[in-house]
């Protein structure tokens, strides 16, 4: 292969062995030749990253055309990954303490202007460090602290409180109790139900579980901390994956527009995965003009996303295969191709064997009852043409849909990128379907977040693949930091966003609801406001009434009208309160059943022997019920005082809730 030293319009030498010719399908019939001098060999001039070369993967280009003559930083530390990676780690403890030394009440008024001082600050600085250093220095520094930046404004917003975004309520109070589980196994487990494989992808609530047995903490007070790092993660990896394919700034770019595109802290694991899913996607399965990631780190991804949130797999199915299929095609060596691909198959399944055999192997032996989709949310059809919303966001996805249809022969990333839109398009259209025939509906909504970034990708990609050559036909120069400019203005916009749809001044719901979820021993965190404070539930004082019980560290089957229960304690629960809420394997139609016929037996003593053994669901051995005028209660359920009889029952009365324990 010849080393081709023209230099492009960065000025810069092109190291043309990262293109292989058969990959070099970009249209070039609308490049001028290059007349600006070469730069001399021993000092090439530094590319800011901006700038599509007349050999440049299509994608890396610039929104201008520029070069930079700033200074160089010698080595691998002249590497824009590499600076991200050291300034972010160097950047989120600084970010972390800043919060807690100032204190500062996040409802007061005024409480986003510190996280949004400290972003447009960081932007101005680095738009000053672009005049003198490199494109490669510059957009690493953003990119890492930018990162770190998101960690500062997450946790301004939990300022004072211990709990995480939306508190304990819905799927929050479940992967508290998930993580809560994972204190006394390491085994992929139910949340609920002890002896099951769990069917959500586990390694979030895993890692956040043995942390906690690690540092000695309870796993509902670390579960803030992951959503806040996990968060921050989700803009550095979409960094570091996207500069392998891309110029740093497009990659800084496309890092800061998708996290304005979908961001939820709440779910900080699934943004980390859509992060690292998509280009993760082209380096796997399209055929990039610069070498692809080696089959190791590919399938350790793979598996990662796997046990982390392997929902973007499934949306994205449909793309993949006619990939593949693409690939198969088109590929010069198709073995080569198959073999690189079946080894990062393997990896990404040894990665997440621990999680799919059990499942899968129970599922196979046991069967179940899936009903988690039978969960209608309320946007359930919202989100069906975000490219056609009238604001910045909508405008940018419109001008990538426009662009995959018209680069779709032109540029390597075109096609995959369509492919894999078309398919989450598919999966909904299936699902729409599917749900009048049978009310599953497959969390068909979540797929807005798949083609929503994937297109606000693609119209990045797009302007900076046209930009350049509509000013070379124009013969227009822009300003040498031109490119710099445009991406502090998308940055701090991006900030602004962020900031006013996660603060609890700004009214954000799951911001002010980690505010306002009672303690367990009592009280409120510390700046939860006098309104809309969710009602507290006695559990120190559960846990005690079942100590004095059964002893210390006690781990009893237990049936609660509360689910904070098992947020809070290692308990198994006999069934969720919830029905979506229950895992295929745990069949929570047949143990409602049970629970039905347990309530009808009005005999102390057949209450007793039966609630020691519900058939094959085993035994409850703790009751946790609401008082009632009607009776105790649990959902619609009604026992009786005289079922838990003294002889076989220890009862204690607390406010308004009776726990009973058996003997």
């Amino acid at each position: 292969m010849t080393l081709q030293t023209t230099p492009g319009e960065s000025g810069r030498p092109i190291e043309a062995d990262l293109i292989k010719p058969d990959e070099a399908d970009v249209s070039t019939e609308d490049r001028e030749p290059v007349t600006k001098p070469v730069a001399k060999p021993a000092e090439p001039a530094e590319s800011t990253g901006l700038v599509t070369g007349p050999a440049e993967p299509a994608g890396s280009g610039p929104v201008a055309a520029e070069a930079t003559t700033g200074r160089r930083v010698p080595g691998w530390l002249g590497n824009s990954g590499t600076i991200a990676l050291l300034s972010w780690l160097v950047g989120t403890p600084v970010a972390v303490g800043i919060p807690k030394v100032i204190d500062r009440n996040p409802f007061s008024a005024g409480a986003s202007t510190i996280p949004l001082a400290a972003a447009f600050l960081l932007i101005i600085g680095v738009f000053l460090l672009a005049r003198r250093w490199s494109g490669e220095v510059a957009a690493g520094l953003a990119a890492g602290l930018g990162a770190a930046w998101t960690v500062l404004m997450l946790r301004s917003a939990l300022n004072g409180t211990p709990f995480g975004f939306a508190g304990l309520v819905g799927d929050m109070g479940r992967m508290s109790a998930a993580a809560t589980r994972y204190t006394t196994t390491i085994a992929s487990s139910d949340t609920l139900v002890h002896g099951l494989p769990s069917e959500y992808p586990p390694f979030y609530a895993w890692l956040i579980g043995r942390a906690s047995v690690l540092l000695d903490e309870p796993a509902w007070r670390l579960l803030a901390d992951a959503e806040v790092i996990f968060s921050s993660a989700a803009v550095l990896a979409a960094f570091l994956l996207w500069r392998r394919l891309v110029g740093p700034w497009v990659a800084l770019a496309i890092s800061a527009l998708t996290l304005a595109t979908w961001s939820d802290p709440r779910k900080a694991f699934e943004v980390l995965t859509l992060a690292i899913f998509v280009p993760w996607a082209l380096e796997v399965f399209a055929r990039p003009t610069r070498r692809r990631m080696h089959w190791l780190p590919a399938g350790l991804l793979g598996g990662f996303i796997v046990i982390t949130y392997q929902a973007w797999m499934v949306y994205a199915a449909i793309g993949l295969i006619a990939l593949i299929v693409i690939a198969w095609r088109t590929e010069p060596d198709r073995w080569a191709y198959l073999r690189r691909l079946g080894l990062i198959v393997l990896v990404s399944f040894v990665v997440a064997s621990w999680y799919i055999v059990p499942f899968g192997w129970a599922s196979l032996t046991e069967g179940g009852q899936s009903i988690s989709d039978l969960y209608v949310s309320s946007s359930l059809n919202a989100g069906l043409f975000p490219f056609l919303d009238v604001n910045p966001l909508g405008l940018l996805q419109l001008v990538g849909l426009v662009g995959l249809v018209w680069l779709w022969r032109s540029v390597w990333w075109a096609r995959p990128l369509m492919l894999l839109v078309i398919s989450a398009y598919g999966y909904r259209l299936i699902s729409m379907v599917r749900y009048v025939l049978t009310q599953h509906t497959g969390f068909m909504h979540y797929t807005a977040r798949l083609y929503g970034v994937l297109l606000t990708i693609a119209g990045v990609l797009v302007l900076a693949h046209l930009v350049p050559m509509v000013l070379r036909r124009l013969r227009l120069t822009p300003p040498r930091l031109a490119g710099a400019a445009l991406l502090a203005v998308i940055l701090a916009w991006t900030a602004t966003g962020f900031t006013n749809a996660w603060m609890p001044e700004t009214g954000s719901k799951y911001a002010i609801s980690a505010h306002t979820e009672p303690l367990p021993g009592g009280g409120y965190p510390t700046y939860a406001p006098k309104e809309g404070r969710r009602s507290g539930f006695p559990i120190t004082q559960v846990e005690q009434a079942v100590e004095e019980v059964l002893g210390p560290d006690a781990q009893p089957v237990t049936l609660s009208t509360d689910d904070r229960v098992f947020s809070f304690l290692p308990w198994p629960g006999f069934m969720d309160n919830d029905r979506t809420a229950g895992s295929t394997l745990s069949r929570w139609d047949d143990r409602l059943a049970e629970v039905k016929e347990l309530a009808a037996t009005r005999d102390p003593a057949a209450f007793a022997a039966k609630a020691a053994n519900l058939g094959e669901f085993g035994g409850i051995q703790v009751f946790v019920l609401s008082e009632q005028p009607d009776g105790w209660a649990w959902r619609s359920q009604r026992f009786t005082p005289d079922q838990f009889s003294s002889q076989y029952w220890t009862v204690i009365d607390l406010d308004n809730v009776v726990v009973a324990v058996r003997r």
